[in-house]
């Protein structure tokens, strides 16, 4: 038993330094491109959104997971257990609405330059600022009355009905019998269906674009990328990693709700998965986003120079 809570504790920890080290990251490095005065592009916005709900998400999910399992007692009073899971909770439709704003941003801006779409490409960077805003407020709000609903691992009050998510309880009846959750996956299920169709656009788009330039060069050297299909390609790939990890960490999470004695694993892998997305995400755009390449080649550059001078 004790080398299982070994290996948990192992993935827990890696799980959070690694996310954390990469979407601090990637802060830093839009951070220094605001400084030394690289152009920040209207999508950045969304990004620095997207890095902020990936570190709450880290650390609200992922670091009582982790000290319950690694020093094997936690103390949280029902205040601290309310806060944690409802920032727990708001990190999580974070990080689904701003997922889905990117691609839908991204699918305006590859979108034809005809007359219908030409006027939502011009106006569409001036509305990101209050999506985000009007996100972060939707989100506080969304979930305020889950609170209600959790307490401390100390408090047994109406314990055969409450779920035991390890550092605290959450009454998965009062909720389930409840309104919320067909609110929730109401809300839920918009912004996955927005998600969905402005992904199955920049599919098409991207193919036709492809076939387009095929016929134009009848050749078979590809051309080079342009910055928007590069982009659209890798916005493709976090709705595909995300939509992977949302749906396993869903099923995860339907299991808990349906069992009455909840494992340890099923709670551990539920927390691990979870959190999955916000740690791999930076990653696969550190290695394809052509300004944070070149952001770290200035940066290295520099580097070198103050190395050389001294």
């Amino acid at each position: 038993m004790q080398s299982n809570d070994d290996i948990l504790c192992i993935l827990h920890m890696l799980q959070i330094i690694i996310g954390v080290f990469g979407n601090g990251l990637l802060l830093f490095l839009y951070g220094f491109n605001l400084v030394t005065g690289q152009r920040i592009r209207p999508i950045d916005t969304i990004f620095v959104n997207l890095f902020l709900s990936h570190i709450i998400m880290i650390l609200f999910r992922g670091v009582p997971t982790a000290i319950q399992v690694c020093i094997q007692k936690i103390f949280l009073s029902d205040t601290e257990c309310k806060i944690i899971v409802y920032l727990q909770r708001v990190a999580r439709g974070l990080t689904l609405c701003n997922t889905c704003l990117l691609s839908v941003f991204q699918a305006i801006t590859i979108s034809s330059n005809n007359n219908k779409w030409a006027k939502l490409k011009a106006n569409a960077p001036k509305y990101i600022v209050p999506s985000c805003v009007f996100i972060w407020v939707l989100n506080l709000l969304v979930d305020v009355v889950v609170p209600l609903h959790v307490t401390g691992p100390g408090n047994n009050t109406f314990n055969h009905l409450k779920k035991n998510l390890g550092y605290c309880s959450i009454d998965w009846h009062a909720i389930t019998t409840s309104n919320l959750v067909m609110w929730k996956t109401l809300y839920d299920a918009v912004f996955l269906g927005l998600m969905a169709v402005s992904s199955g656009y920049m599919v098409s788009v991207l193919f036709r674009h492809k076939w387009q330039v095929q016929n134009l060069h009848n050749t078979c050297i590809n051309p080079i990328a342009t910055p928007e299909t590069t982009a659209s390609k890798v916005i493709l790939l976090l709705m595909i990693t995300f939509v992977c990890f949302y749906s396993v960490s869903s099923i995860f999470v339907i299991v808990m709700e349906k069992s009455k004695d909840t494992s340890q694993w099923i709670i551990h892998m539920s927390v691990i998965f979870s959190s999955l997305y916000s740690t791999l995400s930076p990653f696969v755009l550190i290695s394809s986003d052509s300004q944070i390449l070149s952001c770290c080649n200035i940066f290295k550059r520099k580097k070198n120079v103050l190395i050389f001078i001294h």
